[in-house]
């Protein structure tokens, strides 16, 4: 019990209280903006968080298990640095396309305040977190990410206040992401940027993380959807009041990868069943269907409290939420805990990709019935789908587990 609580103290405390600071700081931000500018910033945040999957290249999901079996200290770097170039490279290629889309769908006249937040988004792809986890070291998330994250965004916010423009806010995200890696490059392993791999080990990265970029990508689409396709809805407010249900949603899902990041190696030390498997699953239903309350009975009250009662959203908006939270909680466990470690990562794709399509083709009838606050309820169906892939999966693995 010692050794969970210490666990749930250094990965999931922190980086979950380092979540909170946004919560609180938008406020700064969108008291400071316009209908249109707070709109932009949520559509370049939402198109941003799929080229932070991309970009991030499955790392967060092969990446911890990879470092913690490394034999050796220098194999572990090596894996970092391949990594680090691979993902520079992909986010390269991805984010122009990602800013021209923040810019086509964003409101007129907020163009370049999408485009910055869609950047500062995808820079998140670069983040370290990972190997942390791998080495189970908390205290380099803290030093290295929740603490400069946290300085970063009060400045930004700070400057909105000063100046009342809310460019300074992605911009100070970029800066603060940037100047963080480059202080845990020098920290940690003494360079400024990873020595270049070889191609060689550029190849091997590609073919070790190619199965978990599937699912985070396949994952983005889903999380990044609603708010650009609310844009094609075109109900009064309905950009402004789904984009401010999106960002509490978003951020409430750092329960979930905190509680998931605090479990993963406490969990597998036991191998893929016994108890701890069961309380892992316990503890995320229990995050699972608290968070959905909390979103559908208050969120509308908390988004207008933290960000202005001109922005906040409505009851409506927050129930498809409310039940996309619940089951991405419920399904954290099964992929992390028992189909990645199992090598099962195609049951993972698999049931993905058949939530993004069931969840595509059940937003037009509910876009239909309901208007914009149909386009969550999509995300929830997607969502359900998917869980109900990786139980099937879970069960099937088992039945051959223990028949073999």
């Amino acid at each position: 019990m010692k050794v969970l609580l210490g666990r749930l103290a250094g990965f999931g405390s922190l980086p979950l209280l380092a979540s909170l600071a946004p919560l609180l700081l938008l406020g700064v931000v969108s008291r400071a903006s316009t209908l249109d500018q707070w709109a932009g910033l949520n559509i370049g945040q939402a198109i941003g968080s799929f080229a932070t999957a991309v970009t991030m290249f499955g790392w967060q999901v092969v990446g911890p298990p990879i470092v913690a079996l490394a034999p050796s200290d220098r194999r572990r770097r090596m894996t970092y640095a391949a990594s680090w170039w691979l993902r520079l490279a992909v986010f390269a290629v991805v984010t122009p396309a990602a800013v021209a889309l923040s810019v086509v769908t964003s409101p007129g006249g907020t163009g370049v305040l999408a485009a910055l937040m869609c950047v500062a988004a995808a820079l998140s792809g670069m983040s370290m977190t990972w190997y942390a986890i791998g080495v189970g070291r908390a205290r380099l998330i803290t030093a290295f990410e929740v603490v400069p994250r946290m300085l970063a965004l009060a400045v930004g916010a700070g400057l909105v206040a000063a100046t009342g423009e809310p460019l300074w806010y992605p911009a100070c995200i970029v800066a603060g992401i940037v100047v963080a890696l480059g202080m845990f490059h020098r920290r940690y392993f003494s360079w400024t940027i990873p020595p270049w791999p070889g191609a060689d080990a550029l190849r091997s990265a590609v073919r070790s993380s190619a199965p978990g970029a599937g699912v985070l990508m396949l994952a983005g689409v889903r999380s990044a959807a609603p708010v650009p396709a609310a844009t094609v809805v075109h109900a009064p407010g309905s950009v402004v009041f789904l984009a401010s249900a999106d960002r509490l949603y978003r951020y409430s899902l750092f329960s979930v990868s905190a509680l998931g990041d605090a479990l993963q190696n406490w969990v597998l030390e036991q191998g893929t069943r016994g108890r701890r498997q069961r309380v892992a699953l316990l503890l995320h239903g229990i995050v699972g269907a608290g968070g959905a309350l909390g979103l559908a009975l208050l969120g509308p009250w908390t988004t207008g409290v933290l960000w202005g009662a001109h922005v906040a959203s409505t009851p409506e908006f927050l129930r498809g939420y409310a039940a996309a939270f619940f089951f991405v909680s419920v399904g954290t466990p099964l992929v992390r805990n028992v189909l990645v470690p199992r090598a099962r990562t195609g049951y993972v794709l698999v049931s993905d990709a058949a939530g993004l399509v069931c969840g595509a083709a059940a937003a037009f009838p509910l876009v239909a019935a309901l208007g914009a606050p149909g386009i969550p309820w999509a995300l929830a169906v997607a969502e359900a789908v998917s869980v109900i892939g990786y139980v099937s999966a879970v069960i099937a693995v088992r039945r051959v587990s223990d028949g073999g």
